[in-house]
Order: C-alpha cells, then structure tokens, then sequence
C-alpha cells in the first residue's frame, strides 16, 4: 500500500496538470489590472474631452475681451467654470499668448484624473492636456451709435452716476473694445459713426447740396414785418425732418425732388407771431430771444398796443411799425434763439478712435425726444444710397458699403431713456404740435404717429440685414420698452438697462457679439 501511495505521489508532481490553479490565478489579477487601467484610460479621455471644450469655450469668452494683459486671468476664469473639476479631476495650470495683432490667441491647459484601479500599481493620478488656437474673424463692420441726448439724461437712474455720464461711460467701452484699445483701426475693416439725438439731428453746416434753398433763404432775408432772421446768431447744423413721407426713407437729398431736401431747423421767438410758414402760438416766452423795437408807443383805453421803448413817445397814431429787434447776449444752442436746444453735430463713420471718444465726452443732455429722427439718420449714414454724400472719411473709403458686401456687418446701437414726444412748448424737427407735421394736433395720436414713424424705419433696415440694438435706460416708466423690443432685429438684442451702472455690461455683451470670434484650429 505504501509503495502504491509513494507511486501515486511521484506521478502527481511530474504531472503539468498541477499548474492549472496559479496560472489561473495570474490571469485573473491580470485581467483585473487590464480592465483597471482601460476603466482609468476612457475616465481620462473623458475628462480631456472636457478639458478640450472647456478651453475652446474660455478662449471664445477671453478672446472677446481683446485687453491681453487680462486674457490669462480671463482664460482661467472661464475654464474653471466651464470644467468645475469633472470626474474629481483638478485643473493644474492653463496659458493663453497673443499674437501682435491680438487676433490669434494660443492657449493649453492641463488637469490630473485621481486613479481607481491603476493604484495598485502605483499610478495614483493621470495628467492629460489641452490645446487650442482662436482667431478673431476679420469680418468688418459698420456701427453708427445712435445716442440720446435728451434733458431728462441728466437725470440719475440709480446712484451718483447722470444717465449721460454712464453712456459715455459705456460708448467709450464700446470703442475701446472694437478698437482693442488703439487710438485707429488701420484695416480698413471697422468703422464707427455717432448720432446724437434729441428733437432735432444736427448734421452740420457744411452740406449745403443737401438743403432747401428756398426755405432757408426766407428765414435768412426774412423782413423786419415778419420776424428777425437768425439775429446775432447764424444755423447751428440742425434740420427738421422731411414731409411727404420721406421722413422714414433713406432718399438720398436731390435737387430734382425738392421733398428730398432738407429745412433748416429754426425755432422762432415765442413773443412774435409769424406769417406762413412760419406761424405759431406764443407759449410763454420759453424761448423769448428778439424783442422788437417800435417807432411808436400807442395807448387807447389805458392799455399798450404796440409795444414800447426807451426811444418811444406815446401819441394818438394807430400806426406802429418795428423799426429794429434786440437780442439777448446768450443766444447759444443751449440757452435760447432759433438753435435752441440743438444737440452735438453727428460724427460720420471713421476708423478713429480718439475722434470718436472726443465726440463722445462733448454730448451734453438737453431738449425733448425724437427717436424717429435719431434713427432715421443712423438708417442714412449705414444706407449704400448716401455713398459720397458724407464727405471726408467716407467718401474716401467709399462709404457706406453696399448691402452684403462680403466681410463686412452693418449694425445700429439705439440708447434712450424715453419717447417720442411733441408739444406746444418745444420747437423739434416736426416743429410745434399745433403745427401738424407729424399728421395730428392731438398729443396721443401724434406720439402715435410718432411711434410708427420709427417702427417703420426700423423694419426697413432690418429688411436690408442691418443688426438693431435698442438699450432702454432708466426706470421711471418714460420708456416704449415694447417699441424697443419691436425695432430690435430680435429679442436678445433689445436690452433693459435699469441703473447706469448696468450700462458698460450690456455695451460689454454687444461688443462681444459684434466681435465674431471662432475656434480656428
């Protein structure tokens, strides 16, 4: 028994079949550490999948900013966001470089993923990397800024800030931005006109071809019966807006259609009573800057009937005729005389910076509203029907471009703080509102009028693949906020700005939409 046992035993251990059990056991923990390590693999491809978007997004979002000495806190500001340590993951460094035209941002990121199965081998954490490159697109553009200017923004809308003093603020944000802090844009690419606006526009003196003639001229020769003329004073730049429906039209002015051209903006001395055209109901001498002299004082019935001077002598004559008119010596756009209340004179496109944030800072708020009148020249000076009308800058370029022209944008920012108004008290470019150029005398149905005027003009750019957006300032309920909804090429372009200090941020989100960035490579 015993030698059988002993025989059995020797045959076992020369038998292979006795290695079964630990090779079985080595292929198992091998294929546990296998399957570990393609656990860990596909967690970190997944993470630098993430890494890879979160960058592209913090490129788009930093690039936008275009300042290069914030592009590396920006880039790590919006990567954190975007990747929020997904997975457990931890982000350990990011870069972004500029290139000298800061139009071409490189940027590389990196972040550990914490092991599960691969620590028993001694890989606690694996590194993977991002890179990206963002270009910001050549595409150009046409802006025309078309500002409020308007009395009641001097007026706060929360805080210590004039309504006026924050959109200065934020336009010259604007142009920095599109700028990229450059005193001139030397591309050829951006250009960027203002148009301040208030009852009137005032498009300077200087384009004499696009003016009435004949009415201009009756108010420069009118005769001592009628009214003063310009007095000490001469035409500031400002027009009233056009009759015949060519108010909402971007008609370029032309001596064969004299509805085309454009009247002298002229407010008259509210203490005279004009013939026609010029006729009108004094209104308590708001604006009382010519005063007539008389060659006679006549008295009937103890009261005056003409008039007096110190030069006068009462008798029984029934004649008395204006001999001369005395002016006061503060006869200033801003104080009174027939430029009352005429605001800063438009800046035409230009690729200068500097001389539009001199534009900028000089707009003082002053008069009543007239948005359709604002708009109305914003829609002139983007329309390809006004090439060689601007002079300057753009005739030079050959402003403004046609409609789709290739790589280039035309856009149209709208500020106010209110709505179209007309009354008996102020003088605008649809005159008083008895005098019935806007199409009623009644208040209601003017502003109506009004109203449709500038959704008309809007429609029409629109039509034309101009980009509109409205900013309505303030919140004392002076704002048409669903006409500035309507003007707005859509409803993420009309934006609601309640205090002055949220002004610069939308400025901010629409030079970032304007500046079309993409991911290049």
């Amino acid at each position: 028994m015993f030698t059988f046992l002993c025989k059995k035993f020797q045959q076992f251990l020369r038998s292979e079949r006795g290695m079964t059990l630990p090779l079985t056991a080595l292929s198992m923990v091998a294929a546990v550490v296998l399957s570990g390590i393609a656990v860990d693999t596909g967690r970190a491809q997944m993470v630098q999948s993430k890494l890879q978007f979160s960058l592209d997004a913090a490129g788009l979002a930093a690039g936008s900013t275009v300042s290069t000495s914030t592009l590396n806190t920006e880039v790590a500001k919006y990567l954190n966001a975007n990747f929020n340590g997904y997975m457990g993951s931890t982000l350990t460094g990011s870069s972004v470089v500029a290139n000298s035209a800061n139009t071409t941002f490189t940027l590389s990121a990196t972040a550990t993923v914490p092991s599960t199965f691969m620590g028993v081998v001694g890989v606690n954490t694996i590194t993977v990397t991002a890179n990206s490159q963002i270009s910001r697109a050549v595409t150009g553009l046409e802006l025309v800024m078309v500002l409020d200017n308007t009395g009641s923004m001097a007026d706060s809308a929360g805080g210590s800030t004039s309504k006026i003093q924050a959109l200065q603020t934020a336009a010259n944000t604007l142009v920095t931005t599109l700028f990229g802090g450059a005193s001139t844009s030397t591309n050829g690419k951006l250009w960027v006109g203002i148009v301040p606006f208030s009852q009137a526009v005032n498009v300077g003196t200087t384009h004499t071809t696009w003016m009435n003639t004949t009415f201009d001229n009756a108010i420069s020769t009118m005769p001592v019966t009628q009214g003063p003329g310009w007095g000490t004073t001469s035409w500031s730049g400002c027009v009233d807006a056009r009759q015949s429906g060519y108010d909402v039209t971007d008609d370029p002015p032309s001596s064969s259609n004299t509805n085309t051209l454009f009247d002298t903006y002229y407010w008259p001395s509210d203490n005279l009573t004009y013939g026609s055209p010029y006729n009108n109901t004094p209104n308590a001498a708001y604006n009382d800057w010519a005063t007539p002299v008389y060659n006679k004082c006549v008295t009937s019935r103890g009261h005056t009937t003409c008039s007096s001077s110190s030069s006068c002598t009462a008798n029984s004559s029934t004649t008395c005729t204006i001999t001369s008119y005395t002016y006061p010596s503060n006869m200033g756009t801003s104080t009174e005389g027939p430029n009352l209340l005429c605001p800063q004179q438009v800046t035409p496109m230009t690729n200068s910076a500097t001389t539009l944030t001199t534009a900028i800072n000089g707009m003082v708020a002053q008069g009543d509203t007239v948005i359709s009148e604002g708009m109305a020249w914003g829609w002139r000076m983007l329309s390809p029907r006004w090439q060689g009308q601007w002079g300057g800058t753009m005739n030079a370029n050959n402003l403004p471009l046609a409609y789709n022209t290739t790589g280039m944008i035309k856009a149209l920012v709208l500020v106010t703080d209110g709505e179209n108004t007309i009354d008996n008290t102020a003088h605008g470019a649809y005159w008083f509102l008895e005098n019935n150029r806007v199409g009623s005398t009644n208040s209601t149905t003017a502003v109506s009028d009004m109203d449709s005027k500038t959704l008309s003009i809007c429609t029409a750019m629109k039509a034309q693949g101009i980009y509109i957006y409205t900013i309505g300032l303030g919140t004392d309920g002076g704002i048409n906020t669903a006409e500035l909804q309507s003007c707005a090429t859509a409803v993420n372009y009309a934006f609601t700005s309640p205090t002055t200090t949220q002004l610069s941020g939308i400025f901010s989100a629409i030079g970032d939409s304007l500046s079309n960035l993409r991911v290049s490579k």
